[in-house]
């Protein structure tokens, strides 16, 4: 069902008041995930909550199952290729189980292993410490091992990581090493890397990383994964580099499986499972399935982790047309190249700011030459407001930009920038409704644009029932967003003809050019 109930009451809006609104959010202008909100807890604060985005803690009690492994998470024969250096493994089984385990740090205060093992749990990621310190061991790691391992469950570990910089990640590496070299894992050793401090790093950043700490455990004999939320694992680390290692994904979601596109062995899938383990006796405790054999494939010596096929890209049966978003950041487009590719769209930045001086350099030519390569046109503007007032005057410059231009899709507005990190809802949602009323009263439908995370935990029902909705989601078959949108950016890294280097792609639900002309907005 396609999401005209929403077009009805925007075009409903416009009769009565002249327009309507819609918003948006642009990967190069740095800010298409808003990471303040993407990690809301971490493994080491005292509670043991996972860190997990906004849209990632979708969880309920009701959800959790009673330890019943869902066989549909993905096919795991029909899934998987050839592992590593096994080219005739004996059977499928041999490679691929399905297995319930938890993962567990000083937090969990004394456990009883025997008990535990006793519920079901078939292995544990025990917490060996954090940062580049030895003293920063994690008390319990010594007396878990030994607990857990006499108790006959197989174990691996992680080590929480502070590293903003290669140098530090190797420093991290070589102390985690001096940590664990004594233990025989059954599981892998996993990096973990989710800490508040690191999400203003860059993709490349926070890759290098990744790769320093686990090529150097490699280098030692370890057998090493990457563990993350499903949105950090998307926007921040390389799929070059995921497809070294083996991934743990976390992700506490009611569906039979997480939002995350990429290939990953084992799946944290809430933090409120105390009540399903026996032996562990605090609030909360984290639960996971497996879905490799990683005893298995230690004990062979398969060096290369297990690479799961990934599925063709979903597309909805109910996309009216395929899009990109563009900024100087492209360069020079050959526009009728890309009409060429199926591209029916483009969403073109206007320019950022309150000042006409912070007009995009490309606007002018990219909506002409987009327009006479026959594609339908929208724009949007990139905010830093962190008032109405600002906002307001950015709106104003906005529409003397664009002003004797007519777009067939939506205006919108990205606050995706860090500067609204430090307000509360409140002051955002006033920030957004100032900039796209004042965009409505000159005639335009308007919109917003933000991360799923954004939009999830930053906007109540009855803002984005006033305006259109775009969504920003990289890596999942689908948003994880609950309520009404009409494009989706699934992409960051799409490669379309006429076009150097990566753009963002976009999936539209609406027949937004029909829907403008008769309305007679944005120029028509």
């Amino acid at each position: 069902m396609k999401r005209y109930y929403r077009i009805i009451s925007s075009i409903l809006s416009i009769v009565i008041s002249g327009s309507s609104v819609c918003m948006y959010t642009n990967a190069e202008d740095t800010s298409s995930v808003n990471y303040s909100t993407l990690l809301s807890e971490s493994k080491d604060q005292e509670k043991n909550l996972s860190v997990i985005s906004a849209s990632d803690a979708d969880i309920t009690s009701d959800s959790v199952s009673s330890g019943e492994i869902p066989f549909d998470v993905f096919d795991i024969y029909n899934a998987h290729m050839a592992v590593g250096n096994v080219t005739d493994p004996d059977t499928p089984e041999d490679i691929y189980r399905e297995s319930w385990g938890i993962d567990v740090s000083q937090w969990q205060g004394d456990i009883n292993w025997q008990y535990v093992k006793d519920s079901g749990v078939d292995f544990a990621i025990i917490r060996s410490g954090y940062g580049k310190e030895l003293s920063q061991e994690d008390p319990k790691f010594r007396q878990n091992m030994a607990g857990a391992q006499a108790a006959g469950i197989d174990c691996g570990t992680y080590w929480y990581s502070y590293a903003l910089t290669v140098d530090e990640a190797y420093q991290e590496a070589e102390v985690c090493y001096e940590i664990i070299k004594d233990y025989d894992f059954t599981y892998p050793v996993y990096f973990d890397i989710e800490d508040p401090s690191q999400m203003n790093l860059s993709t490349a950043e926070v890759s290098a990383i990744v790769e320093a700490f686990c090529t150097r455990l490699q280098e030692k004999g370890c057998y090493v994964g990457v563990y993350s939320c499903a949105s950090f694992l998307t926007t921040k680390i390389y799929d070059s580099v995921l497809e070294k290692y083996d991934v743990w994904v976390a992700h506490y979601t009611n569906a039979d499986k997480p939002d995350f596109y990429g290939d990953y062995g084992m799946w944290q899938y809430t933090s409120n499972g105390a009540a399903q383990v026996n032996g562990i006796y605090t609030e909360t405790l984290d639960l996971d399935y497996c879905y490799i054999n990683y005893p298995y494939v230690i004990a062979e010596n398969i060096q290369t982790p297990v690479q799961p096929i990934t599925p063709p890209a979903y597309i909805d049966p109910d996309v009216t047309a395929k899009g990109i978003d563009v900024s100087e950041w492209q360069g020079d487009i050959d526009w009728n190249a890309v009409a060429a590719n199926d591209i029916q769209f483009a969403i073109i930045r206007a320019g950022y700011g309150m000042y006409e001086s912070q007009t995009d350099s490309s606007f002018a030519k990219n909506y002409t030459d987009a327009k006479a390569a026959g594609l339908d046109v929208g724009t949007y503007w990139y905010s830093y407001a962190k008032t109405p007032e600002e906002a307001v005057k950015e709106a104003e410059v906005f529409c003397k930009v664009i002003e004797g231009c007519q777009f067939e899709y939506p205006l919108y507005v990205n606050i995706d920038d860090s500067v609204v990190s430090g307000l509360s809802n409140d002051e955002v949602e006033a920030i957004v409704d100032a900039f796209c009323s004042y965009v409505e009263s000159k005639g335009y439908f308007i919109g917003i644009i933000g991360s799923v995370e954004l939009m999830n935990s930053r906007f109540n029902d009855e803002l984005l029932k006033k305006y259109a909705v775009w969504i920003s989601q990289f890596g999942v078959p689908t948003p994880a967003f609950n309520r009404i949108y009409g494009m989706w950016q699934y992409s960051m890294s799409g490669t379309v003809s006429g076009i150097s280097g990566a753009v963002d792609c976009n999936y539209c639900y609406d027949e937004y050019p029909e829907i403008i002309k008769n309305a007679h907005l944005n120029g028509f």
